[in-house]
């Protein structure tokens, strides 16, 4: 099944959903096809288990999003206060940029690993699945996930660690 195929039927009941929190039908429809465009890039980095809970569940953090920036307005209106004068709560530029680079050194070590010891780290860290499970999933002995989780993680911190050396040197 195409993500597509799997993703038909959820735009009505996502814009219900939305519309439920209080939300107009143009903020609405806005926030949905946000929540689908995530859909679409976080569908090219990595497999997209669940896309109807993926939507919804970036849906509901993009309303949360939508109150926090509200919020802030309303903050300034009350208090007179300058744009300047609110701090924002996103991230710096900077924190931004470095956060990307960090990004790229962390794809590039996981592709780095062998394929069962990635396998293992994304399990546990990305799927939230426990060793026990892990191990069942790829006929491995607990011990050796944890060890591959091990593994992974100390490769992982060796390159952000010679990235952030390169960086600084």
């Amino acid at each position: 099944m195409t993500l597509v195929e799997s993703i038909t039927g959820h735009y009505a009941r996502l814009l219900r959903v939305v519309r439920s929190k209080g939300f107009n039908r143009d903020d609405a429809a806005d926030i949905v096809q946000d929540a689908y465009a995530r859909l679409t890039i976080a569908a090219e980095r990595a497999d997209v288990r669940n896309p109807g809970a993926f939507l919804h569940v970036t849906a509901i953090n993009l309303i949360r999003d939508r109150g926090r920036a509200s919020g802030l307005q309303r903050l300034a209106v009350e208090n007179d206060a300058a744009p300047d004068e609110i701090a924002c709560p996103a991230p710096s530029v900077e924190r931004a940029i470095i956060s990307r680079q960090d990004l790229a050194v962390l794809e590039r070590a996981l592709a780095e690993l062998p394929p069962k010891r990635r396998a293992a780290l994304v399990l546990y860290r990305f799927d939230n699945m426990s060793h026990a499970a892990i191990a069942q999933q790829l006929g491995l002995s607990i011990s050796m996930v944890e060890k591959h989780v091990r593994l992974a993680l100390d490769h992982c911190r060796l390159r952000l660690s010679e990235a952030g050396e390169v960086a600084d040197g």
